[in-house]
């Protein structure tokens, strides 16, 4: 049988060109799987140089955002194997593998699989070396989930699979209407990836049909949303540190301007001696002292190393914080009562940083007491459930408004109309550095805010 020399031509070529097609679906097939790993291995150690670097504390609530854009679970392990933060509840990562970190996030691969709670995950450690944020430093678990993997496997592996078994029949019929169909909105998209490399974030409208082109638009559009969102971000956190500049030369005076007003005060006590001592003049010297060491702290910041840590008296502490505030509760009506116990609550801690701790919750119970028919604010010493003390600050106030509750104790989080939002975060940080943690809730009709500080023998010493 002779065949004509068309088919000779015809099909030689059909089947040269259905096997190079089949051995470049393959060969793409397993490039794109190598790429969906090295892109997500690529992606993880971005989002890892991300938390490594920066200067903000690594809380739940950013390892959730992380994961949000990553799809991988985060979990912070100090040394001793605590869980200091977590993109999910903690109980799901009670009992993750001890794997030999990397120290550098540069080298992060992705580790075996292992089980957790009813999913499989990818395990991979990377240790933390944050010296700029204090109690920070530890492993950093990354658990990346099979299934996401599995998922983007099969996305990359079938397409070029599927594509190149129909190619060759579709390809000349196709070409011509495929070019025209995505030619147009292929120069749309890139229009307007140019448009957001200038900086005009707009969302770019959506093609009315449902195919990859309308993935890509979507994809291009949360880019947009997401870069309009950082630099947002970014003007903020520049906001900020020229407020910082800006309040380190108000500090400056300040703390001169207070320096000369307690020198005023002691002159004034001199000239003007009498039989008694002034109890308001003496809670104004403390209260300029107070505020010149604060001042003074802030001005020093990043400049001086910590201070060492001395045993304290909870009690002995809170007697020494009272008068300060008193003039304040007298003022609004507030009934201030301490319930002083008689056996000794030793710490180890900074005694200036933790009576601004004290200071700040009692002036907030304070102020949230005067909005209450009965105005009372009650603190309390007493053994912790840890083994250790805690400070108990109770107010007949209604408590925290509900919009601000799960981000009470951040920076700049506040309802009052004339308030910072820096009183219970500078509290909380403080608590942090001492080892312990601070919490609120709602107890018999009043608000309770308790500190609890780690046990402490009198043998202990820390810097």
């Amino acid at each position: 049988m002779r065949w004509p020399l068309r088919n000779q031509i015809i099909v030689p070529m059909a089947l040269v060109m259905l096997g190079t097609l089949a051995g470049a679906s393959v060969l793409n097939a397993w490039l794109s799987a190598r790429r969906v790993r090295a892109q997500i291995e690529r992606q993880l150690r971005d989002v890892t140089q991300t938390l490594a670097e920066p200067n903000f504390p690594l809380t739940d609530a950013v390892l959730r955002k992380m994961q949000g854009l990553s799809g991988a679970e985060f979990v912070l392990i100090d040394d001793a194997g605590a869980i200091l933060a977590s993109s999910k509840s903690m109980d799901a990562f009670s009992q993750l593998p001890r794997l030999e970190p990397t120290d550098q996030w540069s080298q992060l691969t992705l580790g075996d699989a292992i089980r957790i709670d009813d999913g499989r995950f990818f395990h991979a450690t990377v240790r933390m070396q944050r010296r700029s944020v204090p109690g920070q430093n530890g492993v950093l678990h990354i658990l990346y989930p099979e299934q996401s993997y599995r998922e983007a496997w099969l996305g990359a592996v079938f397409p070029p699979l599927v594509v190149g078994g129909v190619a060759l029949v579709l390809v000349v019929v196709l070409a011509v209407v495929i070019a025209s169909r995505v030619s147009r909105p292929m120069d749309r998209l890139r229009g307007q990836v140019e448009h957001i490399a200038e900086g005009d974030f707009q969302p770019l409208p959506l093609p009315s049909r449902n195919d990859e082109v309308l993935d890509l638009a979507k994809s291009i559009n949360r880019m947009a949303e997401m870069l309009a969102r950082y630099e947002d971000e970014v003007r903020t956190n520049e906001r900020l540190r020229t407020l910082g500049q800006v309040g380190s030369g108000v500090a400056h005076q300040m703390r001169n301007s207070v320096t000369g007003c307690r020198m005023a005060l002691d002159l004034h006590r001199r000239e003007c001696s009498s039989e008694g001592e002034s109890e308001s003049l003496d809670v104004a010297t403390r209260q300029l002292a107070l505020m010149e060491k604060y001042l003074q702290r802030f001005l020093s910041l990043g400049h001086t190393p910590p201070k060492s840590h001395e045993q304290i008296d909870l009690s002995q502490l809170i007697d020494s914080v009272l008068p300060l505030v008193h003039p304040a509760a007298r003022h609004v009506g507030v009934e201030l009562r301490w319930a002083r116990s008689d056996e000794p609550c030793i710490i180890l801690g900074d005694v200036d940083a933790l009576e601004q701790l004290v200071v700040n919750l009692l002036l907030n119970a304070i102020e949230a007491a005067t909005q209450a028919d009965e105005r009372l604010v009650t603190v309390n010493v007493c053994p912790s459930s840890g083994g250790g003390f805690a400070v108990e600050v109770l107010d007949s106030g209604e408590g925290p408004a509900p919009e601000i509750q799960e981000t009470l104790f951040e920076p700049f989080v506040t309802n009052k109309a004339d308030g910072t939002g820096l009183g219970l975060s500078v509290a909380n940080e403080i608590a942090e550095q001492h080892g312990g943690k601070i919490r609120w809730e709602r107890r018999e009709g009043m608000t309770c805010f308790c500190v609890e500080f780690p046990q402490t023998t009198l043998g202990d010493q820390t810097t």
